[in-house]
Order: structure tokens, then sequence, then C-alpha cells
């Protein structure tokens, strides 16, 4: 597998790296030294027609459009910063490319990822009691849309860093129509994912060569209801999903 770093020389001589995302980095191979370098930018005159596009899957929404990332090798537009040598630029999806609507990219490798916290207090009354409570939800998104319920903003900092990392490669355009048929393992057990469920960050999860999933035998002689229709609803941060099967 390739490397996931893009090593480059900065002012003083010395040798960088910056890491890719494995899903996103671009197979290529890059010898350049900052000597090698010059800043080219696409203008007027520029010919695109002449030019090489690497396409990456990178789900890019700018001011809630989405758009395409690509690298135009010898168009550098800036060197330093988060990407050093960055030949990254950005269109409109809905357009093919153009000197007019190609864009500098300095953004990140795929989704923009948030939070919102919504704290509240609400009345509860148990066994003839009431008292008043506090709830501290938080809502994570991706581009702006609501990605999965949690609590604690902690909590939610560290989902976002393994959504970051999953698998199933939330960063890249299409994910949730990559992941269906995809062979996974379910407590040992072979699956295969069947539908993506939106806003919940669930996968339902289907028996694979074999006619049920077994009991667990900590579930002791009662079925557990996910096992009621034969398939599993889950979530993507279940460890009891191993989302890698031949």
């Amino acid at each position: 597998m390739a490397s996931p770093f893009y090593f480059y020389e900065d002012t003083m001589g010395k040798i960088k790296a910056i890491r890719f995302w494995r899903s996103f980095m671009p197979k290529v191979n890059v010898t350049n030294t900052l000597d090698d370098i010059d800043i080219r930018l696409i203008d007027k005159d520029t010919d695109l027609s002449a030019t090489n596009f690497w396409h990456l899957d990178w789900d890019v929404v700018v001011n809630d459009k989405p758009y395409y990332v690509v690298r135009i090798p010898g168009y550098v537009h800036t060197i330093g910063g988060k990407w050093g040598i960055n030949d990254y630029w950005a269109y409109p999806r809905d357009e093919d490319p153009t000197v007019e609507n190609l864009i500098e990219y300095n953004g990140d490798c795929g989704a923009c990822w948030g939070f919102r916290f919504e704290p509240r207090n609400y009345i509860r009354s148990k066994w003839g009691e009431t008292e008043a409570c506090s709830l501290a939800p938080v809502t994570i998104t991706r581009n702006g849309k609501d990605f999965y319920k949690t609590y604690g903003i902690d909590n939610a900092r560290v989902l976002i860093e393994e959504l970051n990392e999953h698998p199933l490669c939330f960063n890249e355009i299409d994910f949730d129509k990559k992941m269906i048929g995809r062979k996974v393992w379910w407590r040992s057990e072979p699956a295969v994912i069947t539908k993506w469920i939106a806003g919940q960050a669930c996968v339902i999860l289907e028996p694979d060569g074999i006619d049920n999933f077994t009991v667990p035998p900590e579930f002791g002689k009662d079925d557990p209801m996910y096992y009621e229709d034969g398939d599993v609803k889950t979530t993507v941060f279940d460890e009891h999903v191993w989302w890698f099967r031949d």
C-alpha cells in the first residue's frame, strides 16, 4: 500500500511530510523539491485540454454547493501551509472545468464535520416525585446536515475523529451508495450491508451465506428483538462489526 505521507523540502532545506487519509491519497509519485517548483496559476490563457486532472472523491461543499476537487500537476498556487506544495483546485460538480470556474483549494480533505450543542432543562416525574433535570444532546453534522445524535461535546469530538478514519470512507462522495453490498463480519459471522439509515449513522446488516445470525450466548434464551426479522440494525460505531471481509 502506498505511503500516506507526501514529502517535500521546506525553505530551510528540511524534509517534511503531510499526511493524507489513506482512502483519499492520490496514486502518484512525487519527487519534486522546492527548487523544481514554481507558482503557476490558471488564467484565461491556460489550455486545459493539455492538462492532466487527478480527480479525488472528496465530498466537498462550498457555500452549500457541491464541488469536485482535483490535482492539476504543474499548476501550484500555494507553497507551504496545510498542503505544502498545493496543486489542488476545485470546480462545481454540475459544470465542466473551465478557466473561469476553477478555483484554488485550501480546504479539508473531504466533508466538513461539526456539531450542534443544544443543552436544555426538562421536567421529570417518577415515583410520585417531580424534578427539573438537564440534558446535553449533541448533533454531529456532515456538510451542514444532521448525521448522528449523541451526548457530550468531548464525546462528539472523539466520534468525529472515528468518522474521519472509518473504513466506510464517510468523507467521500456517495459513501452511502458505495457501502451497499459491502461484505463485513457481524459477531464473527458473515454479513452484508443492505441499507444506510441517514441521520442515525446506522446500517442494516443481513446474513450472507447463512440462514440466520446466531443468538449471542450473553442473551441467554431470549432472542434479541433485532434478530426477529433476520437482519440487524446497528451504528457505524458498533465494536461488534468488523468492516473488512473478502
